[in-house]
């Protein structure tokens, strides 16, 4: 909504000391009062095999709320009629954007804000990877940048490997780079990005040969900074993948000849590591890729990396007839998550986290479905820390499970659920742990038809994001400069304006807000109050929405558009407010905002700062 008036602080000009006297430690400010024609996938079992549907082969988001502030589906997204099904999803730029890619009918890329309404629009959608199969997509915690990989005309002399790098910015690729063979006979593709986004890996296999090509790029060009071919087997394909979160190391596993390989990105080795005996979808590796760990039939193998050696330090068995579906394994290595499908009814499946230093059960959930359809684990992804963790089940077709799920380290029961009317095929969670989306079938994995959606559910949060120059405050951006959805108005360096998100625990306090998006070395000032103004004030380039009693919290210079508060050896957020003369009590709440120099004066004369959306912490 656009405001009825604008008045701009012409009286205040901001330095290279960003010296406000607007904004002293004291002051206060107004307030407010699948088709028949669809491909199958076999899933092989003890009694045989049994078909799954798989998926084969542009809009500006102008408006937009909100807030996440209590546990629930935020947004979900169905195809509309365009009878594509979810299956490839991510979460980034800290958690607040999804990547994805459709399938089946008319295969597209698209992002979405986690801040906008329900059901959302796109930020932006790519058509170029329509009538294209074997969709994988990836997104960076700490950036922007996002890729996706694409096979076109799949199973043909002329089948292409196309690797595409996107960011929030545009849905024309900064880079695209096809694989350098043409694989007929398919043999698997993937790709990873790590959490920073400076390294990005891509595989594709070439059964016909039996060779398998990884490639590892930069965010920066589409010429690879390594290219390496690794010998599998004739007729044998790529069946597990996960790449660190550092970037440090890629695990892979082969299907026709089961095996587990650990590829060190910096030195470009693919060692075979072990023998794997089954060929499932259960396979991970830590995020400082110290242990990984692959799924068998009642067991799940866990390797450390024990004197740069990899070890099979310990196997957990799970009696039954059943098998480790999916694994997940948090940054640290402590935690897995994991989720056994048993195969005697196909309506039972068993979640499990386990403790990797003591190697113990910190938590068990089994779910049981009724009726004909098969109940398997479809997808698992943890947290950074491995404190939360997603589940995708394919359920049992509007029954009573829930195929969307969400859990914690040490409580058996589901922290929160999604009842879908038809299967997860893909899952993604934010590194924060706040966030899961999910990408699904418009009816059960075992009924022919097509038609999805993605979903995004967030979890409970002391951090509730607001005052988002995106358009939809009663106060303008004042040049008409609004911000992608959720972020501050638009700066001169056209990054869609500054992202404030925050981390962390309040009790104790290792809050962290980061402000990202900014312009790349802007000195930058985050901006706490006790009470706040709805509508919003002109504040610069931006608007401000934080008022009250007001405290510079930190001072801090943008590394590559982002600073963050509180850094190494800073105090944490409660004690500096403390020092500032504004202890908080348990219970308080406090609103924050950054705000940082825009030197170009031209771009919305005559004030030469702008500021982020706003951050309401519940301490």
């Amino acid at each position: 909504m656009q405001s009825s008036s604008s008045v701009r602080l012409t009286s205040v000009r901001l330095t290279s000391a960003l010296a406000l006297c607007v904004l002293g430690s004291t002051a206060t400010a107004q307030q407010s009062a699948g088709d028949p024609g669809s491909a199958l996938r076999v899933e092989v079992t003890p009694e045989g095999a049994f078909y799954r549907s798989v998926p084969r082969a542009s809009a500006t988001k102008s408006v937009g709320p909100s807030s996440l502030t209590t546990a629930g589906l935020i947004w979900s997204h169905p195809d509309g009629g365009l009878l594509w099904i979810g299956n490839a999803v991510s979460l980034g730029n800290y958690g607040t954007e999804v990547f994805t890619a459709y399938d089946l009918n008319n295969e597209a890329t698209a992002v979405f804000s986690c801040y906008d309404t329900n059901p959302p629009n796109a930020i932006w959608t790519d058509n170029a990877p329509f009538g294209s199969e074997d969709h994988h997509v990836a997104s960076a915690n700490t950036t922007n940048t996002k890729v996706a990989i694409h096979t076109f005309n799949s199973g043909t002399a002329s089948a292409t490997v196309v690797l595409s790098k996107y960011t929030t910015l545009s849905p024309s690729p900064d880079w695209t780079y096809t694989f350098g063979f043409n694989p007929a006979m398919g043999g698997g593709t993937n790709c990873g990005i790590s959490r920073d986004g400076q390294t990005i890996v891509a595989v594709a296999g070439d059964a016909s040969a039996g060779t398998l090509t990884i490639a590892v790029f930069s965010p920066a060009s589409n010429v690879p900074l390594s290219v390496t071919p690794v010998v599998i087997g004739a007729g044998n394909a790529i069946r597990g993948f996960d790449l660190s979160a550092d970037g440090s190391t890629l695990y892979f596993a082969t299907a026709g000849n089961p095996t587990a390989y650990i590829f060190d990105v910096a030195t470009q080795v693919a060692t075979p590591v072990a023998n794997i005996g089954a060929s499932f979808d259960s396979h991970a590796i830590s995020g400082d890729g110290s242990v990984f760990a692959f799924g068998n039939f009642n067991s799940m193998s866990v390797y450390q990396k024990i004197g740069g050696v990899y070890t099979n330090t310990f196997t957990r068995n799970v009696p039954g007839q059943n098998y480790c579906a999916q694994i997940d394994i948090s940054d640290d290595g402590n935690t897995i998550a994991a989720g056994y499908t048993f195969y005697d009814f196909y309506l039972t499946v068993r979640i499990e986290a386990i403790d990797v230093p003591s190697q113990s059960v910190t938590m068990s959930d089994t779910v049981v479905a009724s009726g004909s359809f098969q109940n398997i684990v479809s997808a698992v992804a943890i947290a950074a820390d491995g404190q939360h963790f997603a589940v995708g089940l394919w359920g049992d077709g509007s029954g009573p499970v829930a195929e969307e799920r969400f859990y914690a380290r040490n409580q058996n029961a589901a922290v929160g659920t999604v009842d879908l009317p038809g299967s997860v095929f893909g899952i993604a969670i934010s590194a924060d742990g706040q966030r899961m989306v999910a990408g699904s079938k418009a009816v059960h994995a075992n009924t022919f038809g097509n038609g999805g959606s993605i979903d995004l559910w967030g979890d409970a949060s002391p951090f509730t994001h607001f005052c988002a120059g995106d358009g939809t405050l009663a106060t303008a951006c004042p040049c008409g400069n609004n911000g992608l959805i959720g972020h501050g108005c638009e700066n001169s360096a056209t990054t869609q304006g500054a992202l404030l998100t925050a981390t962390g625990t309040t009790v104790p306090d290792t809050a962290v807000l980061t402000s990202s998006s900014e312009r790349a070395t802007a000195f930058t000032l985050f901006l706490q109050g006790n009470n706040t103004n709805l509508n919003g004030l002109v504040f610069g380039d931006g608007v401000r929405c934080v008022t009250g009693i007001l405290k510079r919290i930190g001072i801090k210079n943008a590394v590559a558009g982002t600073a963050v508060y509180p850094g190494p050896g800073d105090p944490s957020i409660t004690s500096r407010s403390a020092a500032l003369g504004d202890p908080i009590a348990p219970g308080s709440t406090r609103y924050y905002q950054s705000y940082y120099r825009d030197p170009l004066a031209s771009f919305c004369p005559p004030l030469t700062f702008n500021s982020s959306n706003g951050i309401i912490v519940q301490w």
